[in-house]
């Protein structure tokens, strides 16, 4: 079968279609796990799970009992939910009785598959053959905004959207983190509804957050005196140097970014979507950018290899290789040393 979106899986299962396969596959293992556990509920619905559903990874029982498991008439229910985690561990070996049941499978029971690798080779053909096949890939840009979104919504509440792109400043995002966070939220805003970027910094790292925040309005302004003050609060939290230099090449790159959409005449929703930024950040950007000559955020980028470089093979302290950077930043011309 091809693959298909969730939101297309949900769909099939709202009009009633039960496939008697399922493979969730990808390196996110959070999303796996929330697919899983939904597919499960909209399946059984009321019906009795102790009876109904089993769940087995393929390195501790042995595939042929949870097969026989799945050839089993459902109790008291339309259908049965086996559930077969890791399935990547399976030696091709392995693979036979697998396929052997998927030539037939019972019609009254789901089979759901998870896996934790996207490679074709890595699953037995006839999976990837009859399977209603899902990917849980990482969000990143406006598919992990929209899933934030959806998860507050979820719960009831709403968003600000400098609330959210404070709550994902972060590179690398862990949805398992975000949703912790997210239920975080909702507790502290209570029955207000609304999360602002406040609330977010209020109960997300607060001061760092606020650093993060300071700094690059410092640098969007050209602001020498903040954008010293902000690397050094930083370099006092902890925080790891490049981490922080990571965090000022990002902006710039943002920068960048607005001003070349701008020549493209791009307007701002379309800038946003393509950015992947809530629309009030992508407004803040682009009167940032209007403080820099597009040559000058070029050269930023050969000043921030410069500084990388600096780190790796200087002995310069690392709070002058910041400082020197900011200076290139707020004073177009000048130079690392």
């Amino acid at each position: 079968m091809p693959r298909i979106l969730a939101a297309a899986l949900w769909k099939r299962l709202a009009q009633g279609q039960v496939d008697p396969c399922y493979l969730f596959f990808g390196e996110e293992t959070y999303l796996m796990q929330e697919y899983t556990t939904t597919l499960i509920e909209r399946i059984l619905g009321a019906a009795p799970r102790d009876f109904n559903c089993d769940v087995c990874r393929v390195d501790n029982d042995t595939l042929e009992d949870a097969l026989s498991i799945a050839r089993t008439l459902p109790m008291m229910a339309t259908h049965r939910v086996v559930v077969l985690h890791g399935l990547q561990q399976l030696r091709k070996a392995d693979w036979a009785p697998l396929e052997h049941y998927l030539e037939h499978p019972s019609v009254s029971t789901a089979l759901i598959c998870s896996s934790s690798t996207s490679d074709p080779k890595k699953l037995p053909p006839r999976l990837w053959q009859s399977a209603v096949a899902v990917e849980c890939s990482r969000l990143e840009g406006p598919k992990l905004y929209d899933w934030v979104t959806h998860t507050v919504t979820q719960c009831g509440y709403r968003m600000t959207p400098e609330a959210l792109q404070g709550l994902l400043h972060e590179q690398e995002p862990d949805l398992q983190t975000i949703r912790q966070e997210i239920e975080k939220l909702c507790t502290y805003v209570g029955e207000r509804q609304e999360i602002t970027l406040d609330d977010v910094q209020e109960v997300t790292q607060t001061s760092r957050l606020q650093s993060i925040f300071a700094l690059s309005d410092a640098l969007g302004a050209r602001q020498i005196g903040p954008a010293f003050t902000v690397v050094e609060r930083l370099l006092n939290q902890g925080e790891p140097p490049l981490v922080i230099l990571s965090m000022m090449v990002r902006h710039v790159r943002l920068l960048w970014s607005v001003r070349q959409l701008g020549q493209q005449r791009h307007d701002m929703p379309q800038m946003a979507k393509t950015l992947g930024l809530p629309l009030a950040v992508c407004r803040q950007l682009r009167a940032q950018s209007q403080h820099f000559a597009v040559e000058h955020l070029r050269q930023l980028y050969i000043a921030a290899l410069e500084a990388d470089l600096a780190f790796k093979t200087s002995n310069k302290p690392p709070r002058a290789i910041l400082e020197e950077l900011i200076l290139h930043v707020c004073v177009r011309g000048a130079r690392l040393t």
